[in-house]
């Protein structure tokens, strides 16, 4: 019987970290000798009472493809092959971390024909959790070389992280990749990490009950059945077939009400409805697309939806964020009429078809639009769906399951992108968190990693803010949080309020995401002289002047009127003196050139905006209206930029910010 085991990590494939001792480990029977063979050199233990053995390999430069020979007293062996030596690095996050390249090929079709790198490689930990402590090995995951058949498969933003880097310096690149899209931050941290956290601790004890767990996720897939099956029971359409091409003509044709695709259900009639509605619309086909295969693009839809095309089921999608990108087979499309028909599931009552997306068919240079006017007809309505439990966010699940298991492995440092699942919580928290978890995490592994972040990007089509909505979500304060996490000594951020999409979660930009972390680590890890921040502020300097509104009604007075200074109103002029902002310019790739995004607030919560000029490297700021103090200066604070942005000569943005000043 086989007894020398090793954790997956170490397994064919494998990049070993540069320039450490790297850890090598494993079980077997107690007492018996390891000897591990790397490189011409030999590293012997012993196993301890329980089976465990370790050693550490003497610190190597890059390279390989290498072997390592692993042996035991007894004569088992293992031999790894096809090891590289390079840099390792820990992804996390949630979902834009996660974002597989298959979602993006539309942006990168030519990709896949030059991705194709030996060096470059990723390890995928499947989704898992577990609330009674860390474990001791993962049960997923395997390393990976990035061919076209398998770069769907990597994480778009690890993956353009790790092209970039080793364009730059031509070592090797580890991908180690444990993520889950809508996690918290809580989720990827230990308990000795949330210490004083009562909330979260008390949710992570109440989870570390198995029949509970099980209990919910059972609940979970009954309410969810049970609410699907009772709509789809009392659904007219589904009774009368309106896929069909005939459900949609007289006598029935007068039930169907008109209605402009893209839209949001708040803006109309079906406001707050929850349950399903068709919709259906005639396109014409010409010859030259008739009978032929083509792509049929419908944005994003909220909640979920099935698509026909001339009756037969083309696509069917189960919530709302993933695009519906289908495909119309071919022989289905017809030359003259044809009919396309969507039913789709409204949840939680915040049903759309999301504007700004592509909505079409289309093959090579033949295409046919189909947003504009369409019909539609409610097919049930229904009470609000059941709230699911998501078992895996809750608190230190995650990483008990998929990181606590890696801190044996030495790394290069860590990429994290999440915050979207924090932004109803208070951001000063989500501060203390991140303080938190980097601390923990360099404690783990025994090492002060440098962690490298991403700022939260533009986003606006599922967030409301504060002055418009009660129920908002913050992601200003988070973006806001994650810039004060720069005093945090070894990190880097890379901004990104220019490469998100109001309308989408889930931006399809990644180069521009990993480029910028990649920028950090040449930067900071390799200490490469190259430029890798936007402009920040770093002196503030502010005098009071008068507002334009009453400059000119002073300077017609002569000057033997009666008057003293404090019969002109006065306003505040603020210069921002910014470093890493040698030819700082503004632009929006659709919002202009205009500077619309500082404003004041005053000791009352009270918002003024604010005109700026850029003069080298200051930003000269002017209120138009009186305003007694200031009591904050912010740039971009809001859900999305509302004009151009400001950009170093470099290309890197100016980070959102919120800069507390009492005068």
């Amino acid at each position: 019987m086989n007894t020398l085991a090793l954790p997956r990590l170490i397994s064919d494939g494998m990049i070993l970290q540069q320039k450490k001792k790297v850890h090598i480990w494993g079980w077997d029977e107690p007492g018996r000798k390891i000897t591990v063979s790397f490189l011409d050199r030999a590293y012997s233990c012993e196993t301890d009472e329980n089976g465990g053995w370790e050693v550490f390999l003497d610190e190597q430069t890059p390279g390989g493809p290498y072997e390592m020979r692993i042996l035991d007293s007894a004569g088992e062996e293992r031999n790894l092959r096809d090891v590289l030596v390079g840099d390792v690095w820990m992804c996390s996050g949630q979902s834009n971390m996660e974002l597989p390249m298959r979602r993006v090929l539309d942006r990168y079709p030519c990709e896949p024909e030059q991705c194709d790198n030996p060096f470059i490689r990723t390890f995928k930990i499947i989704e898992k959790s577990d609330f009674h402590g860390p474990c001791q090995e993962l049960e997923s995951g395997e390393w990976t070389a990035v061919t076209p058949d398998t770069l769907p498969d990597f994480s778009a933003t690890a993956y353009f992280f790790a092209r970039h880097l080793y364009r730059i310096t031509g070592v090797p690149v580890g991908l180690i990749n444990a993520s889950l899209g809508g996690s918290r931050i809580e989720s990827w941290m230990g308990r000795d990490m949330l210490a004083g956290q009562h909330d979260f601790l008390t949710l992570a004890d109440k989870y570390g009950n198995d029949d509970f767990v099980k209990g919910q996720l059972k609940k979970n897939e009954e309410q969810t059945l049970a609410w699907h099956n009772r709509l789809d029971s009392m659904d007219l359409g589904l009774r009368e077939n309106w896929e069909q091409e005939e459900a949609g003509k007289e006598p029935g044709i007068s039930a169907w009400k008109n209605v402009e695709i893209p839209f949001f259900f708040e803006h109309t009639e079906l406001k707050g409805f929850i349950g399903s509605v068709w919709f259906r619309k005639e396109f014409t086909v010409d010859e030259n697309l008739a009978g032929k295969e083509a792509k049929l693009w419908l944005g994003t839809i909220v909640d979920s939806d099935t698509v026909y095309v001339n009756g037969v089921c083309v696509g069917h999608t189960d919530y709302q964020y993933p695009p519906r990108k289908y495909i119309v087979p071919e022989g289905l499309l017809r030359q003259g009429k044809n009919q396309i028909v969507i039913r789709v599931k409204c949840e939680t009552g915040h049903g759309r078809f999301t504007d700004g997306k592509t909505y079409a068919i289309f093959r090579e240079e033949e295409r046919i639009e189909l947003s504009g006017a369409w019909k539609y007809r409610i097919g049930a309505s229904c009470g609000m769906i059941e709230e699911t439990d998501f078992v895996n966010w809750k608190p230190t699940g995650l990483y008990h399951a998929m990181t606590a298991p890696c801190h044996n492995y030495m790394v290069a440092g860590i990429l994290w992108y999440q915050g979207e699942s924090n932004t109803h919580a208070a951001a000063s928290r989500y501060l203390e968190l991140t303080e938190r978890m980097i601390a923990g995490y360099r404690a783990k592994w025994k090492d002060e990693l440098p962690f490298f972040y991403v700022q939260l990007p533009n986003f606006a089509a599922d967030v409301y803010e504060k002055e418009r909505n009660e129920t908002f979500s913050d992601w200003p304060g988070i973006r806001e949080a994650q810039r004060q996490a720069l005093k945090i000594p070894g990190t880097g951020m890379a901004v990104a309020i220019d490469l998100g999409e109001d309308n989408d979660l889930h931006p399809l930009n990644k180069e521009g995401i990993g480029y910028r972390l990649a920028m950090q680590a040449a930067a900071n890890l390799y200490g490469l002289r190259i430029e890798c921040s936007g402009p920040q502020v770093e002196k503030v300097s502010m005098e009071q002047v008068s507002t334009d509104e009453y400059q000119q009604q002073a300077d017609g007075l002569s000057s033997s009127d009666d008057r003293s200074d404090d019969r002109i109103p006065m306003t505040w002029q603020v210069t921002l003196h910014c470093r890493n902002a040698t030819g700082m310019y503004a632009y929006s790739e659709d919002k202009g050139t205009e500077i619309k995004d500082f404003e004041f607030v005053d000791e009352k919560g009270r918002i003024y905006p604010v005109r700026a000029v850029i003069f080298k490297k200051d930003i000269v700021l002017k209120c138009e209206k009186k305003i007694e103090n200031i009591r904050e200066i912010r740039y971009c604070y809001h859900n999305t930029n509302r004009g151009a942005l400001l950009y170093n000569e470099d290309g890197f943005p100016m980070s959102p910010f919120r800069l507390e000043y009492g005068v």
